[in-house]
């Protein structure tokens, strides 16, 4: 019973210590009981030995104790805890026993506050940010003051002149992102959303690997390498005269693929419908997309029919497939909440359907390799 009481002052804490980075006093908790009574003098008098270990008394901090008559048919007239009150800072940290990191909290709040005044509405948002962060203030510190006098714009995240290891900005780039926007609100555009957009960082090219099935044309075209790596930047400025395209979502679908005449194999790594969206050399070949059997994966493949609603096929993402496979069938993880992909053919919404009915997956590894060379091979 004592339990609920002191589930209640932990509870009060993050309060507490929101109040102290406001600038508030202490205020008085007020503890209140549960209705569940003991059930016998053993566990009356246990009880009440316990809440009164933990009672002020003139010479030992802790709670004060108001007390209640209480008429049990079973115990007879008995007194019992009506509430308690914590009436001081001191008493509620002693109960905690969160008089050290307490005060290590104030001494680091108020270098913080001395440093940005502003940074009080941050901490403010989680207080455990005071502490948690403790071993790196002084180089979020560095890296802040640096930013907010110098253009940063062109530089790799990887590559900001600034007095920390090269890691640094990249693993805490949320916190210096909020406390920028904190801190200098009117220096940077509301619209950002992530710290590279906020410093009009650089981003280095994310490169989509490609395979060629033509052995023939990769001679001619790339001096005989298979398999190369390029940005979609690249791929939209290529006129090759490719006959197909093949987008896959796993890299060891990517070499699945049996050679193909006038044919190139794309690993779009589940960026498909992010950046691929607007390329001619997809507009203008016949465009296969193996995707994964989840919601996800279908929910991209819906994505990737608008986006070329004339060429694209899927392969593997029929309810053929998923019936040849009902025993390798498993569970994702997250319920599906997807309600309509307007753009599935009516055998990829089958598969769909069971799919989301079974709240299931099927893994592309789980895909016989017999039934995968026997369904490629038909595909003229």
């Amino acid at each position: 019973m004592i339990e609920a009481y002191q589930q209640q002052l932990v509870r009060y804490y993050k309060g507490y210590l929101r109040d102290i980075i406001s600038g508030k006093p202490f205020s008085i908790v007020v503890l209140r009981g549960e209705k569940n009574k003991p059930a016998t003098t053993v566990d009356l008098h246990g009880a009440i030995a316990l809440f009164r270990q933990n009672e002020k008394t003139a010479q030992r901090r802790g709670w004060t104790i108001e007390w209640e008559d209480w008429s049990s048919k079973k115990l007879g007239k008995q007194k019992w805890v009506s509430t308690i009150i914590v009436d001081t800072e001191e008493d509620y940290l002693h109960l905690l026993k969160k008089e050290a990191e307490a005060d290590a909290f104030k001494q680091q709040l108020q270098i913080l506050l001395n440093w940005q005044p502003a940074v009080q509405s941050f901490l403010i948002e989680k207080p455990e940010r005071v502490l948690d962060l403790k071993t790196v203030w002084n180089d979020l510190q560095k890296v802040i003051d640096h930013l907010l006098v110098h253009d940063v714009s062109g530089h790799y995240i990887r590559s900001i002149p600034v007095p920390v290891h090269t890691k640094f900005i990249e693993t805490y780039r949320p916190i210096l992102f909020s406390l920028l926007k904190t801190i200098a609100p009117e220096k940077y555009a509301a619209s950002a959303i992530t710290l590279d957009e906020l410093l009009s960082l650089k981003q280095k090219p994310y490169l989509y690997p490609i395979r060629w099935l033509d052995k023939t044309i990769a001679a001619q075209l790339m001096h005989g390498m298979e398999v190369t790596g390029v940005t979609v930047d690249w791929l939209k400025q290529i006129s090759w005269d490719i006959k197909e395209v093949w987008l896959v979502e796993n890299e060891t679908n990517l070499y699945l693929i049996p050679e193909r005449k006038n044919a190139i194999a794309v690993f779009s790594k589940g960026k498909a419908t992010h950046s691929l969206k607007d390329v001619p050399l997809l507009a203008k070949a016949k465009l296969f997309y193996w995707g994964d059997l989840d919601e996800e994966g279908y929910k991209m493949l819906n994505a990737m029919h608008g986006y070329y609603p004339d060429n694209l096929q899927s392969v593997f993402m029929d309810e053929a497939t998923l019936l040849q496979h009902a025993g390798e069938m498993g569970k994702q993880d997250a319920v599906y909440k997807t309600i309509s992909l307007e753009h599935l053919t009516r055998e990829e919404q089958a598969a769909f359907n069971i799919l989301k009915y079974h709240n299931g997956r099927l893994e592309q590894e789980r895909i016989r390799q017999d039934y995968v060379v026997e369904v490629l091979g038909k595909i003229l």
